[in-house]
């Protein structure tokens, strides 16, 4: 083959890309350059050939004496003309003295310029070589066969030297480009997880599009022949061949690359444009090659294996002492999941806890820190959520908790996806245009929430993100790092950015980073109804192991997927002692991969190191948790035992009160009858009689409800209304005095009695008032109404309604309020004994008790009586 000569170059460096930077430059340009990878590379080519000009990378050393190569190979031979070739201008002052020459930059212009200018200089090349039309000589075969044999000896030489797969293949790639002389050169080599498959691992001279369809299987297109036959294929003057869809070649030679009788990879060049045709000799090269290459691969993989080896049980001893680093639920959880995204490079990770009453999975933790491609994240349209579609209108910063009736959607929303807050910031650009929003989910509300300073500091941040993200340049972890700061500055759990789409009517989320745990409920759940694989991984302990274009992938799996917005999945049984927990998924959201096996093994290991320290942590989380309830309840019976002796205390008092007033009452009443009527006396002695009884009175009821019970007391008829008059004769003073407006609408007809302890009703009456007294302090027109009912027709009942106008109760708590010990109040402004003890005296008589609240509207409960006798009871007289 014949190329024009300008100068023979040899180029040494141990950095592919220096190499085929001055290649490109050069040899276009008609120069014959000739290659060097190592320091010994150098020595021999040297030794055995005559160059015009030697171009070594200053940075390049060698390896025994560590002294700097081109300053080595100058005070062996002083007579060649030797350049340094840096990218910084950083060369030293010895080798700047060694060297003829400093070429400071790889810009392939500034390459040809300087070498061109170095040779014109130079008396070691006549001046025929400088015309930039010299004359075009033949390279004879002995020369083509010396540069042949220094390629094969020096790749052979600089393989030995190297350990990174990635670089192994690119050098045998580019040598057997440069041996055939080919247009474009390609490495292919099976799959881990699916040896049916050839993937392109290098490549040389192919277009970035081509090299993205290069994903054959192996009983398909030649160069899966070749991988399963074993034997080269070489197409020479046969026209143009089609050897991928859409790309043709006219001229290719393929050949395996087998080690130790089992092929392992495919070698292949080709010419598209370039007429030139491959023959034997070029094979035989080629095969020549990938005997080195195959060992040199080999080596390469083994030395990888051994690292990542190392790597993982390194991974696993720190992920072992951070996941053991603190025995708190709060903290153990989260770290675990990160742990998980870390080591096994998905996107967001989740451990799930399996309830098999109700076939469903109720999520404990989740850490997410992921990025969606333009089209495949969550969306949200904005009918569906008001409060976002307003705070977007509005383009203002709006908090909404979980709590506030004043949306059902969003509630709905919320309840949804475990979360009690969500603050919304609308992204407005300098123009004032609305692109997206960013979301803060607190999964708790916070003891601080944050303010407008906060806001503010946030808003370039999340415009400097929301640029990352549509630079596809910038780095993920950049990217990560900057949503982490605005998550940290939010106090949020979770923060998810999300641009408007569709015509502005709706969003698609781009970004989430952040973690949530759910100790109780409520929390996000899977039903597994939707999902029977997921049953029958936790029921079997099975591994999913799905990818979203796998040929095996079932519904169940695939809605996962597409319901995760995930691309690919990895579920793992959590296992404690040898009984199935709960699941931990693995999600990845941007690759369609199927795990490898040592993923897998590797997520097994942190799984189980993962389900010690969640054993551990809950049963620390329970002994807590007891010894807080026993403590709660010490301080409880301390506080009820303090009321008992408030009560006895009142009851002395009343007792004492009761005496001096029997006497004013008889002597008041002796007084009357020896006073004419109409007289002022009369009148005064009239008011003291009176204010007497009244005083009678409130210390009679007092010693009624105060009085303990008596186990053997025999019930007594009982009048409902006169109880209640009673009980509001002696607190409606103290609730009216907290501007409570209370109205009890009594029948004015009798109604029969109901048999029951004597003072039992009345504390019913007396807890129930004095709670919606507590439920509507600072509340504007606050309003109690007690309420009897009795239609006998319908019902042997007494009803009797005792509602508010208050807060409400909130639906998540509202089937506690009835058990002991439970209540809203602060540490020691309740014991959460009083309805429990209104629901015993209620069915202790036989009725029972409900209550009916609407969060932010009020309370009602409802108390029946029954009217029966004892004998209809079935009781002796």
């Amino acid at each position: 083959m014949s190329i024009g000569v300008r100068g023979r170059v040899l180029v040494a460096a141990g950095r592919y890309d220096i190499i085929e930077k001055v290649f490109q430059a050069l040899a276009s340009a008609g120069f014959e350059v000739h290659r060097a990878y190592s320091h010994l590379d150098i020595c021999y080519a040297i030794d055995h050939a005559h160059f015009d000009v030697v171009l070594i990378d200053a940075c390049m050393r060698e390896k025994q004496s560590g002294q700097s190569t081109l300053v080595s190979i100058a005070e062996a031979d002083n007579t060649l003309l030797l350049v340094a070739i840096t990218n910084n201008g950083d060369v030293s002052d010895q080798v700047r003295r060694s060297a003829s020459a400093t070429i400071n930059s790889l810009d392939e212009q500034v390459i040809l310029k300087s070498v061109t200018q170095i040779l014109r200089s130079s008396t070691t090349i006549t001046e025929e070589l400088l015309q930039e039309n010299s004359a075009i000589v033949e390279a004879d075969d002995s020369a083509k066969l010396t540069t042949e044999i220094e390629t094969l000896f020096s790749l052979s030489r600089s393989l030995t030297e190297v350990l990174d797969l990635n670089e192994v293949l690119n050098r045998v790639v580019e040598a057997g480009k440069h041996l055939t002389d080919a247009e474009e050169g390609m490495l292919l080599l099976p799959d881990d997880s699916d040896p049916t498959q050839l993937y392109l691992r290098a490549k040389v001279g192919i277009d970035v599009n081509a090299s993205q369809d290069f994903r054959v299987k192996t009983d398909d297109t030649i160069a899966g022949y070749v991988f399963r036959t074993g034997k080269p294929v070489l197409v020479g003057e046969q026209g143009p061949q089609k050897v991928k869809t859409a790309y043709f070649v006219n001229s290719l030679l393929y050949v395996p690359i087998i080690l130790k009788g089992k092929t392992i990879g495919v070698l292949g060049v080709n010419n598209k444009r370039n007429q030139g045709v491959f023959n034997v000799h070029d094979q035989e090269l080629l095969l020549n090659l990938t005997s080195f290459a195959a060992i040199a691969i080999e080596n390469a993989r083994s030395y990888q294996s051994t690292t990542a080896q190392a790597r993982e049980l390194s991974v696993l001893v720190e992920s072992s002492q951070i996941i053991n680093s603190s025995i708190s639920l709060d903290d153990v959880l989260p770290r675990i999941c990160r742990q998980f995204v870390r080591v096994l490079d998905v996107d967001w990770a989740e451990i799930l806890e399996w309830r098999e009453a109700s076939n469903h999975l109720r999520t404990l933790a989740r850490y997410y820190r992921t990025i969606w491609r333009a089209d495949q994240g969550p969306v949200t349209q904005l009918e569906d959520r008001p409060v976002l579609r307003q705070a977007i209108e509005r383009r203002e910063p709006t908090l909404f908790q979980r709590r506030e009736p004043t949306n059902k959607h969003e509630i709905q929303y919320l309840e949804r996806m475990g979360l009690d807050m969500v603050l919304i910031l609308p992204i407005v650009t300098d123009g004032g245009r609305v692109i997206g929003v960013a979301q803060a989910f607190y999964a708790r509300v916070p003891p601080f929430l944050p303010d407008s300073e906060t806001y503010e500091r946030a808003k370039p941040r999340i415009m400097e993100c929301i640029d990352s993200l549509l630079n596809t340049t910038k780095p993920a972890q950049t990217i990560f790092h900057t949503a982490e700061a605005i998550n940290n500055m939010l106090g949020a759990d979770l923060l998810e950015l999300s641009l408007l789409s569709g015509g502005s009517r709706q969003l698609t989320a781009r970004l989430a980073v952040g973690k949530g745990v759910w100790l109780t409920d409520p929390s996000p759940h899977i039903d597994l109804s939707e999902y029977p694989e997921l049953i029958e991984s936790i029921r079997k302990q099975i591994v999913i192991n799905q990818h979203l274009h796998s040929e095996t992938l079932t519904p169940g799996i695939e809605a996962l997927l597409k319901a995760t917005h995930s691309y690919a999945i990895l579920a793992l049984p959590l296992v404690q002692r040898g009984r199935v927990q709960g699941l931990v998924i693995f999600s990845d959201t941007q690759r369609d991969r199927l795990f490898t096996q040592r993923s897998v093994d590797m997520g097994r290991a942190i799984v189980g190191q993962a389900a010690t320290a969640l054993e551990n942590a809950r049963l620390v989380h329970d002994l807590e948790t007891s010894l807080q309830e026993l403590t709660d309840t010490q301080e409880r019976l301390v506080q009820t035992a303090r009321l008992s002796a408030m009560g006895e205390l009142a009851a002395a008092v009343a007792h004492q009160i009761n005496n001096p007033l029997t006497t004013i009452l008889v002597d008041t009443e002796m007084m009357l009858l020896d006073e004419p009527e109409g007289t002022q006396n009369y009148r005064a002695l009239s008011a003291i009689m009176r204010a007497g009884k009244r005083a009678s009175g409130v210390a009679r009821r007092l010693l009624a409800i105060a009085r303990p019970n008596d186990d053997n007391a025999r019930p007594q008829p009982i009048d409902v209304v006169d109880t209640i008059e009673g009980v509001l004769a002696l607190v409606r003073a103290h609730i009216e005095r907290d501007r409570i407006q209370i109205t009890a609408k009594l029948p004015d007809e009798p109604l029969p009695a109901v048999w029951a302890v004597v003072g039992s009703i009345d504390d019913i009456w007396l807890n129930l008032l004095l709670n919606a007294h507590d439920a509507l302090i600072g509340h504007e027109d606050a309003q109690i109404v007690i309420q009897v009912n009795y239609d006998k027709e319908k019902s042997n009942m007494i009803e009797v309604c005792v509602s508010d106008n208050g807060p409400g109760i909130p639906a998540e708590i509202i089937d506690e309020v009835f058990n002991p010990f439970f209540t809203t109040k602060p540490v020691g402004q309740g014991t959460g004994l009083g309805l429990h003890i209104c629901r015993q005296m209620v069915e202790r008589i036989g009725g029972n008790i409900s209550v009916k609240s609407v969060f932010g509207e009020g309370t009602s409960f409802l108390v029946q009586l029954p009217t029966n006798t004892p004998l209809e009871k079935g009781e002796s007289g």
